[in-house]
């Protein structure tokens, strides 16, 4: 690890990652429940609301990527690869 890590740089970025993904999480949510909704009032056993309601689910299934990926992005904030990177 190296020694020049901006811990409050480092703070700032995870706090900045974490909301990032809560925000996001939220939208995503808000979206495909309103899908979800529109498509069980008024298409309920047509085809199209099928299809709205199976593109929702997917939209959803994004939500499993999000945070795979804030995971990710904590470990890079960690190992100070940005640290080590502003200094050049």
């Amino acid at each position: 690890m190296p020694r020049n890590i901006d811990e409050g740089a480092q703070a700032k970025r995870r706090s900045d990652a974490w909301a990032s993904a809560m925000v996001s999480t939220v939208m995503i949510l808000l979206a495909a429940g309103l899908k979800l909704g529109l498509a069980w009032y008024y298409l309920k056993g047509s085809f199209w609301g099928a299809v709205l309601t199976i593109l929702s689910v997917l939209e959803l299934a994004t939500i499993v990527a999000i945070w795979i990926l804030l995971k990710r992005r904590l470990k890079e904030i960690e190992g100070g690869e940005e640290d080590a990177a502003a200094q050049y």
